[in-house]
């Protein structure tokens, strides 16, 4: 089994879950599909596309799809390496690996007047190589595979939720959004996804639908 080598400041090492090997009819295709439902993950997305800065543009919640109001959030997500290496003990295999943060920050007065009462600016969110599902040891010395969705975790996000109602017109007021840990990835058209659902959606081969989803356009 690979494990992460302690560093010199003494971290522990960790065991990676076990990579999750979509069935043969369960593939992830190599490629996207335009056509596909905007609120569908493309599971063969690299990791590399989520890092930058994104605006949202809809919020999808049972069944339907509301357009948010101007500047209502912008998440910026940032890449870091792992202070270890990963290690394959049998192969004797090095992988650098990458952990992302996440900030999601209101454009919206009457959010930000909430939050800001108790001292926040937004929401922070991470994210660990260890929760890509399809994770894969590559060559010696080379980055850790790291393709499609993952999951995020997200500080304070269960004292306040997401505000669905606020973010876009029309968008209910009564809908659950108070998970700390919420699935992140890329759709066939390039958007970004972050949501909740009672399904493990992250995982290829999974069905169900999202609780509900907010979807992000890449920042000019």
């Amino acid at each position: 089994m690979p494990t992460v080598e302690s560093t010199a400041t003494g971290t522990p090492a960790t065991e990676p879950p076990a990579a999750e090997t979509p069935g043969a009819d369960e593939e992830p295709a190599a490629t996207p599909d335009p056509s596909a439902p905007v609120t569908q993950l493309f599971y063969s997305s690299d990791v590399a596309e989520l890092e930058g800065a994104w605006t949202l543009s809809q919020v999808y919640t049972n069944g339907e799809t509301f357009d948010a109001v101007a500047d209502a959030v912008t998440f910026t997500i940032t890449f870091t390496l792992d202070p270890s290496e990963l290690v394959d003990q049998a192969a004797y295999i090095h992988n650098q690996v990458y952990n992302l943060t996440g900030d999601l920050t209101f454009g919206v007065a009457a959010i930000n007047d909430t939050l800001s009462a108790d001292g926040l600016d937004g929401y922070r969110g991470s994210t660990s190589w260890s929760d890509f599902p399809q994770g894969k040891v590559m060559g010696e010395g080379k980055f850790y595979q790291q393709p499609g969705p993952a999951t995020m975790r997200f500080q304070d996000v269960d004292d306040y939720g997401l505000f669905l109602d606020q973010l876009a017109a029309g968008a209910p007021a009564d809908v659950d959004t108070t998970d700390r840990k919420l699935i992140l990835g890329i759709n066939n058209q390039g958007q970004l996804l972050l949501g909740a659902s009672e399904e493990h959606l992250e995982r290829p081969g999974k069905e169900g639908d999202w609780t509900y989803c907010l979807i992000f356009d890449k920042a000019a």
